[in-house]
């Protein structure tokens, strides 16, 4: 029996998310064919993802916001266990720009949406991944902020443990001299499970920012060390929910 609720919870979910997209899909449209309105893609995420979680009653709890400086450009890096990862970022302090799978541009009008605000990425490819990482640059302009999940996707076999971090978030918040955001997701993965027919459970969404880390004066050569600062912050967090 709570299978059979399991599944209908899920139903409804994914009714709400769909049904909202494509309520808000014209505004989306709008803010593409208008280049200098894509920062405003923010205002439509942002109502987007509080509407939704709202009406399937999913709690947020976010945490160290108050941190950030909102008129400075970031680069946030998560821990990816759940594509509910991509909606938490709806919350994020302003505008960003997503770097996500290749795949995403294939579902059918989200996918034309993420092309053109966002930047996809062919993770098998060396080449494709460098391209990706300079139309991210490209898009951030001066006023974006911009969203890498540095395990390349969601690669883990032993969730909450994450796997080892690729190199391209910390190249791009060197290359633009921009502090680096670790950000914790401890529950997305429960509540949304990477699974070939996932069922959602309905329990409170929590997102940590951490304090940002400069990379004022730092060069390609402090990749590595960066790389593990970021990725024991995030560690040590999910070991406090886990």
């Amino acid at each position: 029996m709570q299978h059979f609720f399991k599944l209908l919870y899920t139903l409804w979910c994914a009714i709400v998310f769909i049904g909202l997209f494509l309520l808000l899909f014209p505004f989306f449209l709008v803010v593409i064919l208008i280049p200098k309105w894509h920062k405003h893609c923010y205002y439509l995420n942002k109502l987007w993802a509080s509407v939704a979680l709202i009406c399937v009653g999913i709690k947020t709890e976010i945490t160290g916001v108050e941190s950030l400086d909102p008129k400075l450009q970031y680069v946030f890096c998560a821990n990816h266990f759940s594509l509910l990862d991509i909606v938490s970022f709806g919350f994020a302090p302003h505008s960003v720009v997503y770097v996500g799978k290749s795949s995403l541009a294939k579902i059918p009008l989200f996918g034309y949406m993420f092309k053109k605000l966002h930047v996809t990425v062919n993770r098998k490819s060396l080449k494709g991944r460098y391209k990706s990482l300079q139309l991210a640059l490209e898009k951030m302009g001066n006023d974006r902020s911009l969203v890498m999940f540095p395990e390349g996707g969601i690669m883990s076999k032993k969730i909450p443990e994450m796997t080892r971090f690729k190199d391209g978030a910390f190249r791009a918040a060197i290359t633009k001299q921009i502090p680096l955001v670790p950000v914790t997701l401890p529950d997305n993965w429960i509540i949304l499970p990477d699974e070939k027919i996932p069922l959602i459970s309905r329990r409170k969404m929590r997102m940590i920012y951490h304090q940002p880390i400069s990379t004022e004066g730092l060069s390609m050569d402090d990749v590595p060390s960066l790389k593990e600062k970021v990725y024991q912050v995030i560690a040590e967090e999910l070991k406090k929910y886990h």
